[in-house]
């Protein structure tokens, strides 16, 4: 590990500017970016960026509910991140009378702002580099320790993990603080934060107004609390400046936060297997779920609001897949692998490192033979269809019920009350008509895609039960199973609690009749055959495939780092944080279609007069644009700027992450990626690839002049 750390410490310094546009740095490196940001427009130092000894930008930046990013904006515990990032919260909150994914939120004082249960935030307190002497940090036991010897150095209040880095072969810990009392300040209009995902989303030109505003809450010491009245707003140590002045094109721009996965530095058939198997067959599926959904939510404005984050989310990973394969095709993404492996072996073959390498990419490829590839489809649709699906998901609890009944335990009591709290979660906000469609098209397409992979006594059970194809066994299922309604499930629940109650022989027969009711549930057989033929047939042969690719990605980096050094400087993200630099910039999608950097309201308000139903603009945002009522917030030609794009390399997990000039200014939130450019998870072009992000300047105008929330504005550090 020694020799591999020494040549990235040498990678990193050294690497050209073109690759740094690309780069996922580690914000511990910092230092080692400083002259190259600094060239480019940066103006501040690297300490600045990072640092354990003073208020720095990473404490400004936080992991918000595990999956985005979010900054501290204010002394007081504001954070902005996107709309999309907190829907799930501002849904939590909606109700028909109080709508506000259609119609906004704006707390006017503290007392205003709505606790959101199971939010949580982390900040980073610090990270550290591994010592390859603590031993092999794949075993459980050894990161145990690890932790507990940072645990006993650095205290019990924050939280530590340790990531693997460049495919395992080097290794940081990272310590969190963690608060659990976050509260819903501000959110605009889904018109508007959300202008619009079905048709724009991942596209440009951008009109989005996509962000909330969150405060997080921390005991009188200033420390994380559970949730508690008695709780004020937490001082952060660091909070962003916002300004004013705008960008060009040209202007340095830097994103920090918690990017997801890349998987940089694959082999040409890993990424061939991603672009013809894994990503068309998520997509086949995702589509018929929208396709499901859109006509029951254009239909019931209650489904609309129930559904709206879980469409969302079908919708954002489909289109994003899509857009990665026409990138990956039209930029002959496997085409240059295989010429980046030619070179490789060509180095390798006149080398000393001939006899450690030679075979490396041909033993990496042949992990995609025919077998693999097969049981691998088989869990993607599985995955997509069957598995989350609501009536799998009470299957599943019902099954857990039926083997806690089965040999009661002396938690049984907890157990019960587990299974009740998970099959009201299965069924919270979902529309029994639209789930039934979705049930009988997934069980469809799972029976039609794998037959190869279906249960041995699925033919028996049709017979027995007088069932001809997939759509009268989800009749069957819904006129039999237990599973198929809250009432009848918790019905079950609460005769499980009753049974407990009696003793003797009487308990043992009451157990024996519910253990043999749930035995032959078809729900309970839907999840149980389904799942154990998942596992036989192809799970563990899919599970085998991944692990033999993690060695061999582990691998084959190393030999990249020994072989051919400049082509991994930085390693692929992981959802810890990094910082990203680059430029504004507009880009050439295809031939004669030029894009340029910035939108306007011009076009939200040009668009919103279009065809689509998508776009519903707020008529009091009409008002404002009619009356170019945009005070201090317009730009310098007059307009009021929404969106811009830069070359900074982001991904999933980026939405939310603040967006800074060179002088460490807030000028945007990061909320997506430009469609041309989603192959950037695989492999980052810096002609195609961009980030998009909403002007900070339209956040406070939406804030201010929409929202008439000038409270929240009056928190916030202004520069010009």
């Amino acid at each position: 590990m020694r020799r591999i750390l020494t040549l990235i410490a040498a990678i990193i310094i050294c690497v050209s500017n073109a690759a740094a546009q690309g780069g996922m740095w580690l914000p511990v490196l910092a230092e080692q970016r400083i002259a190259d940001m600094q060239k480019n427009g940066f103006k501040l130092k690297a300490e600045d960026i990072y640092s354990v000894n003073k208020a720095c930008m990473k404490d400004a930046v936080v992991l918000f509910g595990g999956g985005c990013t979010g900054e501290f904006v204010s002394d007081n515990g504001l954070i902005f991140t996107n709309h999309h990032c907190g829907r799930s919260f501002i849904q939590q909150h909606s109700t028909l009378d109080h709508d506000y994914l259609a119609n906004g939120f704006w707390a006017k004082n503290l007392t205003d702002e709505l606790p959101c249960d199971g939010l949580e935030i982390q900040i980073l307190d610090r990270m550290e580099l591994i010592s390859e002497d603590e031993g092999d940090l794949t075993q459980e036991g050894i990161r145990n320790a690890v932790i507990a010897k940072y645990r006993s150095q650095y205290g019990d209040k924050l939280e530590y993990s340790i990531e693997a880095f460049y495919g395992g072969n080097v290794y940081y810990l990272f310590a969190y603080k963690v608060f659990k009392d976050v509260r819903l300040v501000a959110a605009p209009p889904s018109s508007i934060g959300n202008y619009y995902s079905d048709t724009d989303n991942w596209m440009w030109p951008r009109h989005s107004g996509d962000f909330s505003v969150f405060r997080v809450y921390a005991d009188k010491n200033n420390n994380p609390a559970e949730f508690s009245n008695a709780n004020i707003p937490y001082k952060p140590k660091s909070h962003f400046k916002i300004s004013l002045k705008g960008l060009n094109d040209g202007d340095f721009t830097m994103v920090f936060g918690y990017p997801g996965v890349t998987e940089s530095y694959l082999p040409s058939c890993a990424v061939k297997f991603r672009q013809d198997v894994e990503m068309p067959t998520r997509v086949c599926v995702r589509q018929v779920i929208m396709d499901l959904m859109t006509e029951a939510m254009d239909y019931d404005r209650q489904i609309k609001i129930d559904y709206a984050s879980r469409y969302s989310a079908v919708e954002n990973g489909k289109k994003k897949w899509e857009g990665a394969i026409a990138g990956l095709r039209t930029y002959k993404a496997v085409w240059r692998k295989q010429e980046l492996e030619r070179e490789f072996q060509n180095r390798v073959n006149n080398s000393e490192l001939r006899d450690k390498y030679s075979n490396i990419v041909k033993a990496f490829c042949s992990i995609y033979n025919g077998a693999n590839i097969r049981a691998s489809r088989c869990v993607f649709f599985f995955m997509e269809s069957l598995y989350g699906l609501s009536q799998f998901k009470a299957g599943e609890q019902l099954t857990r019920l039926k083997n806690s009944m089965a040999n009661p335990s002396s938690n049984i009591d907890n157990e019960i009350n587990n299974v009740e709290s998970k099959l009201r979660a299965t069924f919270d906000r979902r529309d029994s008509t639209l789930e039934r469609s979705i049930f009988e098209a997934m069980y469809k397409m799972y029976c039609d895609s794998c037959s190869d992979f279906l249960p041995d006594n699925l033919d028996s059970l049709y017979e027995a039960r007088e069932i001809l194809d997939a759509q009268e066994f989800v009749s069957d299922y819904y006129n039999t199973s237990l599973a198929a309604q809250l009432q009848t499930a918790l019905q079950m629940v609460d005769d499980c609690r009753e049974a407990l109650k009696l003793t003797g022989k009487k308990r043992e027969t009451k157990i024996e009749d519910i253990v043999e009711t749930l035995s032959h549930d078809v729900g309970v057989y839907f999840y149980e055959a389904f799942i154990r033929t998942l596992f036989q047939k192809a799970y563990f042969t899919y599970y085998d495939m991944v692990k033999a690719e993690d060695d061999m990605y582990k691998r084959y980096q190393a030999a990249l780092l020994e072989v051919m050094p400049e082509i991994i400087p930085f390693p692929d993200a992981n959802s810890t944080l990094r910082f990203t630099y680059g430029k504004v910039g507009g880009f050439v999608p295809r031939d004669a279609v030029i894009y340029k950097s910035f939108t306007t309201l011009d076009g939200v308000i040009a668009k919103d007069r279009s065809t689509p139903a998508d776009y519903d603009a707020p008529s009091a945002l009409e008002t404002l644009h009619r009356n170019r009522d945009y005070g201090r917030y317009a730009d310098k030609d007059g307009s009021m700027h929404v969106c811009f794009v830069a070359s900074n390399r982001t991904t999933g997990g980026n939405s939310g992450s603040p967006v800074v000039n060179g002088d460490g200014h807030l000028v945007g939130i990061n909320f997506d990626r430009c469609w041309e450019g989603t192959m950037s998870d695989i492999m980052y072009d810096p002609s195609i690839c961009r980030n998009i992000s909403v002007d900070i300047r339209y956040v406070l105008f939406l804030i201010d002049k929409l929202g008439k929330a000038g409270n929240i504005i009056k928190e916030l550090d202004v520069v010009k």
